[in-house]
């Protein structure tokens, strides 16, 4: 089998250094895989990471993905996530085959065997500590989630109601000066304008009354924030983690009410 091209320093290079190609002995690629034209195969210690990262991506979705990312935005191990490494050519294959069943994490003894014919005994140990190391740095994105409470409400989504648009903006558009302006200017408005059809919203008994008022109280939150709310986005921008954590508990409680739905409709199928 001829050589196959792989990168110096791989794993090891902060992104922005320039990286050799050098042609690598076929040992370095595993009998089990038959190498692809334009691919990059990484050395075994490299190769061990990307490998476990491609199978839980494949296993748990892109979210996963992009929670890594985030997560290990500064550690050169997982440069191989970057469009432009590469490695990512061979990351996406992996994907790709452990999503079609095409391929299987290696047992360890046949990664050991890996190591012992690309590597001598003195790299041996750190490549046997960098395997280590990637097993807890992935681990800790696996914790299950365990779904108690309902996630909170989106604090500026609403459903828009059934009404042409030109009716739609003057709703929004007088929500945005009431939120500005305070309620002594919904007050004047609502005199003005109180035998204007187009302004009947500002009336309680109307049906967009609390779609109107809703707004308002959106439109409020963004152009006079309070203190709290200031507070709290600060916390937020700088733990993007505690973000991610919020996302992948929403999709998974959103999942759990499909399941527990399916379920009472199964339920109510077999009653029948």
């Amino acid at each position: 089998m001829p050589p196959v091209e792989l990168t110096t320093n791989a794993g090891e290079n902060a992104g922005n250094q320039p990286t050799t190609i050098v042609p690598v002995p076929a040992a370095f690629v595993p009998p089990s895989v038959k190498a692809k034209i334009g691919i990059i195969y990484p050395p075994p210690e490299v190769r061990n990471i990307v490998d476990k990262t491609a199978s839980f991506v494949a296993r748990n979705g892109p979210s996963f993905e992009s929670k890594v990312k985030e997560a290990e935005s500064n550690n050169a191990k997982f440069n191989f996530l970057n469009p432009h490494d590469p490695y990512h050519a061979y990351y996406l294959h992996k994907v790709k085959e452990f999503m079609e069943g095409k391929a299987a994490m290696p047992s360890t003894a046949e990664q050991q065997q890996q190591q012992t014919l690309a590597l001598t005994p003195s790299i041996q140990t750190n490549a046997n500590k960098v395997q280590t190391k990637a097993q807890s740095d992935i681990s800790k994105f696996l914790e299950p989630i365990i779904i108690k409470d309902p996630p909170s409400e989106y604090e500026f989504m609403i459903e828009p109601p059934s009404i042409s648009a030109y009716e739609l903006d003057i709703v929004k558009l007088t929500a945005q000066f009431v939120a500005r302006n305070g309620r002594q200017f919904l007050t004047s408005l609502m005199s003005k304008e109180a035998r204007n059809p187009q302004f009947d919203f500002l009336k309680p008994a109307h049906g967009l009354f609390n779609y109107f008022t809703k707004l308002v109280e959106q439109y409020t939150k963004i152009l006079i924030p309070s203190k709290e709310l200031l507070t709290k986005l600060s916390v937020d921008i700088d733990n993007q983690q505690k973000i991610m954590d919020e996302v992948n508990y929403r999709v998974e409680w959103v999942k759990h009410q499909l399941r527990e739905r399916a379920k009472e409709e199964e339920a109510v199928e077999k009653e029948r």
